[in-house]
């Protein structure tokens, strides 16, 4: 029991852990064979409690039996990071970056048109592609929306500014997330 109890303080010295100095005091005591006082014992118990965990202070063993069983769950739960790893998909924040920016293109060439800087007419179609809908899209469908006062250059800059605004709320959404992912009321 001395022993272990050596070997613990020893640990804790290495790993920094607790006062070096009252650490040094109890492991001489120890070695030199002495009993150690009540608030010293109190005091390795926690720090060893605390750092090295009750498993390895009681000295229990685990069978050969339950390593081979934790060693599986650790390789499944590796495989499963390495598949998702390696075959990840575009996430939905990539694909919708790519549309935004699409739709971006689209709606700065439309407000550059606006202010007679640009005439849509004049590019070349494949430069704006989302403008061709009109003459994929039949003509009672384009008919109704001239109704509500829209253009498809219009209905591309709404969209885009509503993808605009979605961007500036997930970036408050993760930056609330970030934030209490850090807040730790314990050391508070």
């Amino acid at each position: 029991m001395v022993d272990e109890l050596i070997d613990y303080v020893i640990h804790l010295i290495d790993a920094k852990k607790g006062d070096t100095g009252r650490l040094s005091y109890i492991l001489s005591t120890l070695q030199d064979g002495k009993t150690i006082y009540n608030s010293d014992k109190k005091y390795l118990d926690s720090l060893i409690e605390t750092y090295i965990g009750s498993s390895k202070k009681t000295g229990e063993q685990k069978s050969v039996e339950e390593l081979k069983a934790e060693l599986a769950r650790v390789n499944k739960r590796l495989e499963k990071f390495e598949k998702r790893g390696y075959k990840k998909p575009v996430g939905r924040k990539a694909s919708f970056f790519f549309v935004t920016i699409f739709f971006g293109w689209h709606a700065v060439i439309t407000m550059l048109a606006r202010k007679s800087i640009i005439d849509i007419k004049d590019l070349n179609p494949y430069i704006l592609p989302i403008y061709q809908l009109d003459k994929i899209i039949p003509s009672e469908y384009l008919n109704y929306v001239s109704q509500l006062n829209l253009s498809i250059p219009k209905i591309v800059v709404l969209v885009w500014g509503t993808m605009i605004l979605t961007w500036i709320i997930l970036g408050f959404v993760y930056l609330v997330k970030f934030i209490r992912s850090r807040y730790n009321p314990a050391k508070h």
